[in-house]
């Protein structure tokens, strides 16, 4: 499987509205901790359009690796466990050579 940081040097996009409660300087924003952070504040706590800004591919990539309620791990666990999204993000499963 790729490791987060693989294909990740892009910024990640973040809504203010989702760490209003602590003032994190914008260099830190994009530290791996601080994306396996966001992302798990965004499954439990964002909107439909936080989801959509960091996209299905990074959720997919990092989902291992982040502390979530365990009914949301479940839910994205059997999400991402149906075939035809399985199928979908099989390309991920392999670091590229």
């Amino acid at each position: 499987m790729k490791s987060p940081s693989d294909g990740h040097s892009s910024p990640l996009p973040v809504n203010p509205d989702l760490v209003w409660d602590y003032d994190i300087p914008p260099k830190s924003q994009q530290s791996e901790a601080f994306r396996r952070w966001y992302i798990g504040r965004v499954l439990a706590r964002g909107r439909t359009e936080d989801v959509r800004a960091i996209g299905l591919d990074t959720i997919y990539i990092y989902l291992s690796q982040l502390t979530l309620p365990a009914e949301i791990r479940r839910f994205w666990e059997w999400y991402f466990g149906l075939p035809e999204v399985k199928r979908r993000y099989a390309h991920l499963d392999t670091a590229p050579t």
